[in-house]
């Protein structure tokens, strides 16, 4: 529902149960796709990263979504995101993608369209050039 809240106080989308319906479907598809690429991978992590963990944080109040890695590597403590989607105005938003996964085809074919998936590790200027929405 903060989403609904998020989307009428922007007023960037009116108030119709069509547009709760997608932002649900977009939440939902966001939270199966970390889960299912953080899933894929943990065998191949483990071997490469034995003291650090991978996590997977869900902030459904304000939208926000993450996996990350913490822990140890010697005496150097690590903290790194490794995807962080958010969901803003009605477009999910990838931060980050520090993976060779890909989570904007995975988005996709989940079956959002590229003109509600907003590329946010490029710079505003330069996401005019790309397929996806600007803002």
């Amino acid at each position: 529902m903060e989403a609904f809240v998020e989307l009428n106080n922007s007023g960037a989308e009116p108030d119709t149960p069509k547009a709760v319906i997608r932002i649900k479907a977009y939440l939902r598809a966001v939270k199966k796709e970390l889960a299912r690429n953080l899933d894929d991978s943990v065998e191949f992590i483990n071997l490469l990263y034995d003291a650090q963990s991978n996590r997977l944080a869900f902030d459904e109040t304000r939208d926000q979504y993450l996996w990350f890695r913490f822990g140890w590597d010697d005496k150097k403590q690590i903290q790194y995101i490794i995807i962080y989607l958010c969901i803003k105005n009605g477009k999910v938003w990838v931060e980050e993608d520090a993976t060779n996964l890909c989570i904007v085809d995975d988005l996709l074919s989940a079956g959002i369209p590229q003109a509600d998936i907003v590329l946010g590790f490029h710079h505003p200027s330069k996401r005019g050039f790309t397929e996806f929405a600007t803002a």
